[in-house]
């Protein structure tokens, strides 16, 4: 059960800067065609995140590769992939660390390579057994220059390591088409699907996520569950039937569109949460920031950056909306015994969680105080179920955010722009480049100007 509390964001309590509840309430027919909308681009297959939750030949056949793997006694799986293709299995790995159940039968260290640092490559290939390393490369095209090039210098080291390398190695890569496919299917290696209707930054419910987070002990059942029973329950529901999903979007249009926030901060309290964070961070700019419009977002981690950011959000420009994410049950808690300390007597027998959700509730009430607006989205606890329903909320939202500032929230233009003058540079030859070579040439006419 998710809970979401938007009071403070409204004119009542933060007077001229909120908005009315009549105001998110009059957008229930735009959010309703936009849930038409999102269920014809499904109905056409063409986006397919409401359905890979229900996908169990996926689950059987993660489950299968994965206990072919264990059979061989391996001791780590490291991951290569960029941003959707590693972000979500970092936010559950993250999540869940110490919770996972010790598998008996293989590994349950997982390692990610989510850029191509060469300092820091060669520290973690340093660090490991390749004997005993699987190797993932995951790609949605089959063609990411980052996953591929880290792949050439992988496969070079096993080369000369392991007698039958290619057992060491799994590809998650699209059903047909690409490099990886293709070299996958030409040399024996073993490969997952990942569904071409399912764009990287909704990965999380694919192979790609659910690969890595079921060789970690994740219940990768529980945690697609708690997706379906999210979807099921809000698209059976009016749009604003106890429904914080689509409340969630209203609010956050409407002061970037009627009130000119246009950063929104995602301000997580507990340090489980600050990989759903950066997760989140990828999800909503890649999928919202086109065609000028989109707020930005700016991840936070409470209480951590009380002691860094906070002050600018206090104090600075009025132009954030900040929604707060925490957790009802901690899983652990200690009690503090300050006894004796009279300074500290407010801290007695207070257990620690306290303290943390007391610093959440302060500032929320200083930012009421300002006039500064903010919400608060409560997790039950963090367990596969519970994190199933948070991802799958903060997919439809930013697809019914995105159809409400009227673009595409499937594409992302901007990132291939820049891979295609990355392509020119290193010399790639494609008739396709042709327009960003001549401006190539343009900006190459204007000198450096170093100092």
């Amino acid at each position: 059960m998710i809970e979401f509390n938007f009071k403070n964001v409204l004119s009542s309590v933060i007077e001229e800067n909120g908005i009315e509840e009549s105001a998110v309430r009059s957008l229930e027919n735009e959010i309703v065609e936009a849930r038409r909308s999102l269920n014809e681009l499904r109905r056409n297959g063409e986006i397919g995140f409401y359905d890979e939750i229900s996908n169990m030949g996926m689950v059987n056949e993660i489950k299968t590769k994965a206990e072919s793997f264990f059979s061989k006694n391996f001791k780590t799986l490291y991951v290569f992939g960029m941003g959707g293709s590693s972000l979500g299995a970092i936010f559950l790995k993250e999540a869940m660390s110490g919770m996972f159940k010790k598998r008996k039968d293989g590994a349950a260290e997982v390692i990610f390579s989510e850029n191509i640092d060469p300092s820091y490559l060669k520290n973690n290939l340093d660090s490991i057994e390749f004997k005993k390393t699987l190797f993932c490369f995951v790609s949605k095209s089959a063609d990411t220059i980052e996953v591929v090039s880290q792949f050439f210098i992988v496969k070079e080291i096993l080369e000369k390591t392991v007698e039958n390398y290619k057992e060491n190695l799994i590809f998650i890569t699209d059903k047909k088409s690409g490099f990886l496919r293709k070299y996958a299917d030409e040399n024996g290696i073993a490969v997952l699907d990942i569904a071409k209707n399912v764009g990287g930054r909704y990965s999380i419910v694919t192979a790609g996520t659910l690969f890595p987070a079921y060789v970690m002990g994740l219940d990768i059942e529980k945690f697609l569950h708690g997706s379906l029973t999210y979807r099921d329950n809000i698209l059976n529901k009016g749009v604003f039937e106890n429904n914080p999903v689509y409340t969630m979007a209203a609010v956050i249009y409407l002061f970037y569109v009627k009130k000119k926030r246009n950063i929104f901060v995602p301000f997580v309290y507990g340090d489980y949460l600050r990989e759903f964070s950066r997760w989140f961070r990828q999800l909503f700019a890649e999928s919202l920031g086109k065609d000028l419009t989109s707020p930005t977002p700016v991840p936070a981690v409470g209480a951590t950056d009380q002691h860094s950011q906070l002050q600018l959000y206090m104090q600075g420009p009025q132009d954030k909306l900040v929604g707060f994410f925490c957790l009802k049950d901690f899983g652990a808690d200690y009690k503090i015994n300050s006894s004796g300390f009279n300074e500290f007597d407010y801290l007695n027998g207070k257990k620690l969680s306290e303290v943390l959700m007391n610093e959440l509730k302060g500032v929320e009430l200083a930012f009421a105080m300002n006039k500064r607006p903010s919400f608060r989205v409560t997790l039950d606890k963090i367990d596969e179920f519970n994190l199933g329903e948070l991802s799958f909320m903060s997919m439809e939202a930013v697809a019914v955010l995105g159809m409400l500032l009227k673009i595409n929230p499937f594409d992302q233009p901007g990132v291939e722009k820049g891979k295609k003058f990355a392509y020119l540079l290193m010399g790639k030859k494609d008739d396709s480049l042709s327009k960003e070579s001549e401006e190539l040439k343009r900006l190459n006419a204007v000198p450096d100007m170093l100092y």
